[in-house]
């Protein structure tokens, strides 16, 4: 009896002994691999370079409410997250010049938009018969890239299992468009050209890549000159507003700092414009050669009445 009392004894030794042996700890990686590539192929538009970084952030899927964020590479990099969450991501290219984001710790309501021209440049534009005394005038926006994913859950690892990886593509929100006119006669005696076409989308949402309702007029400033008295703007823009008129601006202004002002209806030439190129052809537009003395130049130009321009307008 007792021998079997010290066989159960030593059985239970082994057992406890096998039990309490050492473990290794399992420790947790809350890393996220995120990598992002970016669609460059754009109308109208070459990339030469893009900001050196891209902001990533991290909203909560049920909320929508701004979790956490990381400022990575382009081709991206890690971020550290809460596991066992369900998140929607959002990706831009940073610090941008002229583009601005709003409404930051909404997913849903995150956008882009450009600020207002100065009110020195607005009260002399608004003088176009066709404006109102309330319009909004604004800078041409930087090509934002934006890429985003929804629901995505994050679970629990430890070090050595395989790591979550999220890959995304940014694509621009912004299109570039070219506005050619045929001849200025009198191009020689041309000291600067501004523009403004009013009826475009004041920015864009960026969950849902949506225009924003709202239509501004953009200051139109980049521009070549030719000989044969061609001019071509090459502009930014969020889109067109169907709910706007489009009404294409221009303030030449002579070497003696007059301003020769001329409003060319371009409404209803977006649509369906795969080349985003509007040309205008008209012999209207004259710049005669102004008498002797000099002006400052600028954009404060003595204003002359708007000229309503009926011309042809090719796609």
């Amino acid at each position: 009896m007792r021998r079997a009392g010290y066989i159960i004894f030593c059985f239970i030794l082994v057992l406890t002994a096998y039990s309490c042996r050492r473990r290794p700890l399992v420790t947790a990686d809350n890393n996220v691999q995120v990598v992002i590539s970016i669609n460059t192929d754009i109308v109208n538009h070459t990339v030469d370079k893009l900001q050196s970084m891209m902001r990533v952030m991290f909203f909560d899927n049920e909320t929508g409410r701004f979790a956490t964020q990381a400022f990575l590479p382009l081709t991206g990099g890690i971020v550290n997250l809460v596991p066992n969450r369900v998140y929607d991501m959002l990706v831009y290219n940073f610090n941008t010049e002229s583009t601005i984001i709003g409404n930051e710790n909404i997913y849903d309501a995150i956008y882009a938009t450009t600020n207002n021209v100065p009110d020195s440049y607005r009260n002399t534009l608004r003088s176009r018969g066709t404006k109102f005394d309330d319009e909004k005038i604004v800078y041409e926006p930087d090509h934002l890239f934006v890429g985003s994913l929804e629901d995505v859950y994050i679970p629990a690892r430890g070090t050595g299992m395989e790591r979550v990886v999220l890959e995304v593509e940014a694509s621009t929100v912004v299109e570039t468009w070219k506005l050619i006119i045929d001849k200025i006669d009198g191009i020689e005696w041309v000291n600067g050209i501004y523009g403004v076409i009013s009826g475009l989308s004041e920015g864009n949402i960026l969950a849902d890549r949506i225009r924003i309702d709202n239509h501004v007029s953009v200051f139109l400033e980049n521009y070549v000159t030719y000989q044969d008295g061609s001019v071509e703007f090459k502009f930014n823009t969020f889109g067109y507003n169907p709910a706007g008129e489009q009404i294409s601006s221009l303030v030449i202004v002579d070497v003696a700092g007059k301003g020769h002002e001329f409003n060319i209806d371009i409404s209803d030439r977006f649509i369906d414009n795969k080349r985003q190129i509007i040309e205008i052809k008209t012999d209207k537009i004259v710049i005669e050669k102004p008498e002797d003395g000099t002006g400052e130049g600028g954009l404060k130009p003595d204003v002359d009445d708007w000229e309503n321009i009926e011309t042809d307008i090719v796609i």
